[in-house]
């Protein structure tokens, strides 16, 4: 098989705009690339246009599939697939799969049907495939929402009355916030509108310092706990991801041969695991935090959102609470694990088509010096080896080396460790592969659709 890295076109928008301006009169619908400018004049006619806070790229979350799928259940909202000419080659097929078309979805108030096939009809004579939904429709519509790389919205009086949880229908009507390309003031928490007073504080563990740099990050304001960071490195150049049902496979390009077509299977792991870290990966990238979960003096919990009564979000607390269970001799305040750097490779085995990956952390120890910085004052060194499932010490630096006892069972810390390494090796990965826009269709409705519910998190942990 034959892979190509994608690149994805930025006036796809503008494209099918100009290929119907021509046959649309503005008093039948108006062509607007931003619904949400603040110039816009008065809602005269329907428009078809974007929005400022989904640009290309932004696939809708869980939450933003089930609400949509609900409304079109509901018989409130319809939607249109667009992508140019399949050539002969089935619509879903060259929807999920041939990344040199790109992917445009329209949603619209039912009242707005005519509308929406009127677009259809001449996108279609445009050179355009253009594949309408409506309740009776065998095909699943929410599979082509969830896909849609760009997301458009057919803006009108009828779809601004209607009261329902679908993004798109929310955003008419808003107007871009002054000297500002969003209309939310926190754009990067548009879901939440905020973090929740449960959620860490923003953090970057970068501020933490290391080795061979200082700290810059006050004491007071250390999340703490756990905070992961790391992009994964990889030994080929990813191309696609697919999801399978049970699993991941990775397909992509050898970058010191330019060999085409390689496959890699991903380790196994729980469906609702991977959900949980995959939705953490995206969130850090869009709250621009690394922290995941921290637990306070009086154990009370801070833990992210996406993770929050999920198996893995039990899983992390769980980790947060053995560096003090190990080490409850230091004159130190506040424990904090992060990840030091991922590495996905090919399985040991030569034949194998298998992808392992290791994982490096550091536990670090902190308390304040006299200008109230966060100082590292003992650092322990591990790395995991997806492989084996082993983790391994590597050593220590920091001013209370020395005081590190003999007794103290590092070994059997970091082994107490071997599963928050194992989903910070995923976390790692699901960045990279968002950070570099790799495609993930096939298999993205179905993984979406994952229910991650699991272990209830508590408010305080004992």
């Amino acid at each position: 098989m034959l892979f190509c890295i994608p690149v994805y076109a930025q006036d796809a928008v503008e494209d099918l705009f100009q290929a119907l301006a021509g046959e649309i009169p503005a008093a039948e619908l108006e062509l607007v690339p931003n619904l949400n400018e603040r110039d816009l004049g008065s809602l005269d006619a329907p428009r078809l246009g974007g929005f400022a806070d989904l640009p290309p790229g932004g696939y809708p979350t869980s939450a933003e599939i089930e609400a949509w799928e609900a409304a079109f259940r509901a018989g409130e909202i319809g939607g249109l697939a667009v992508i140019s000419d399949t050539a002969n080659v089935s619509f879903l097929e060259s929807w999920l799969g041939d990344f040199e078309r790109e992917q445009l979805f329209v949603s619209f108030a039912v009242d707005d049907v005519e509308t929406a096939l009127l677009v259809a009809r001449i996108a279609g004579q445009q050179g355009y495939e253009a594949l309408p939904f409506r309740l009776d429709d065998g095909f699943s519509a929410g599979e082509f929402y969830a896909t849609a790389q760009y997301r458009l919205a057919i803006d009108s009086r009828a779809a601004r009355r209607l009261r329902t949880d679908v993004t798109e229908m929310e955003l008419l009507g808003e107007r871009l916030r002054r000297d500002s390309a969003s209309v939310f003031r926190d754009p990067p928490n548009r879901d939440d509108r905020s973090l929740s007073r449960n959620e860490p504080r923003i953090f970057r563990k970068i501020t933490l310092g290391d080795e061979f740099n200082q700290p810059t990050i006050e004491e007071i304001v250390v999340p703490g706990g756990i905070a992961l960071g790391e992009s994964a490195e990889l030994d080929f150049v990813p191309v696609e991801l697919v999801f399978d049902g049970d699993s991941f496979i990775l397909h992509g390009i050898d970058s010191a041969s330019g060999t085409n077509g390689i496959s890699r299977r991903l380790p196994g792991d729980d469906p609702a695991t991977l959900k949980s870290l995959f939705d953490l990966s995206s969130r850090s990238i869009r709250t621009r935090s690394d922290a995941v979960v921290d637990l306070d003096i009086d154990r009370r919990v801070s833990i992210s959102s996406a993770l929050r009564d999920t198996g893995a979000g039990f899983a992390f607390l769980f980790a947060d609470t053995l560096p003090f269970e190990h080490l409850d001799y230091l004159p130190v305040t506040k424990s904090v694990i992060i990840d030091t750097g991922v590495s996905w490779s090919r399985s040991g085995v030569e034949s194998s088509l298998l992808q392992e990956f290791e994982t490096g952390f550091e536990v670090r120890f902190l308390s304040a010096d006299s200008m109230r910085i966060a100082q590292t004052r003992l650092a322990l060194e591990y790395e995991y080896d997806s492989a084996s499932g082993t983790v391994r010490y590597d050593g220590n630096w920091g001013r209370y080396v020395s005081r590190l006892r003999e007794s103290t069972d590092v070994d059997g810390l970091g082994a107490g460790l071997a599963e928050f390494a194992r989903y910070a090796g995923w976390v790692a990965l699901f960045r990279r592969l968002e950070q570099d826009a790799v495609p993930f269709l096939k298999g993205r409705y179905q993984f979406m659709k994952i229910d991650k519910g699991g272990r209830e998190t508590p408010r305080r942990f004992r």
